[in-house]
């Protein structure tokens, strides 16, 4: 029992120092953050904060390497062929995800920290499509097909932190199906 106990309550503690962390993104500088406004805010000791991360970075670190993870197992379950051809199952997918904990992604992305971790994103996802999808090779080495990943992932990517800043009215499900259609009307090439 006492085991158990003790995992909930590491459980707790990270998600707390998680929470306040991102609360402080919200009110200053990601640079400018430091432990004690993280323990203080989270209302845990220095001990509990250090028994889990190194520093301020390595908080960062975390959330950043989950959200990656997340998406390279979105990624993961779908073919080079069926995003190319219906990409709107995987959009919607991500999207469902980022509805299950809104304020936290949309304080998160609109952090001043967030364009470097967007600028990774965007790279990740050109890299799984070029190298890891099942594309075929002479598609992956073609120009046309690195302009054309790196045009979606970009558009992607900025379309989701404009809907998170508040600049469109439009729901999740509708920005999912009007980048369906232009990823659909635009890969026909790429769809051998």
């Amino acid at each position: 029992m006492g085991e158990k106990a003790e995992y909930k309550s590491a459980i707790r503690s990270r998600r707390l120092i998680r929470q306040a962390f991102v609360e402080l993104m919200r009110e200053k500088a990601l640079e400018k953050i430091t432990v004690t406004d993280i323990v203080t805010r989270a209302d845990v000791n220095r001990g509990t904060f250090y028994a889990h991360y190194q520093d301020t970075r390595a908080v960062i670190e975390q959330i950043e390497n989950e959200i990656i993870e997340k998406m390279l197992e979105f990624l993961g379950e779908f073919k080079y062929k069926n995003f190319f051809q219906n990409p709107l199952p995987l959009l919607l997918k991500i999207s469902r995800w980022l509805e299950e904990d809104l304020e936290f992604y949309r304080i998160l992305i609109n952090s001043s920290g967030a364009e470097q971790f967007l600028v990774k994103l965007k790279k990740i996802f050109v890299e799984y499509l070029g190298n890891y999808s099942d594309a075929p090779e002479h598609i992956k080495k073609s120009p046309e097909f690195f302009i054309l990943i790196n045009f979606f992932a970009g558009g992607i990517t900025n379309l989701y932190q404009v809907w998170f800043r508040g600049e469109m009215d439009s729901s999740l499900n509708e920005i999912c199906l009007e980048i369906s259609k232009v990823i659909v009307s635009n890969s026909t090439l790429f769809c051998e």
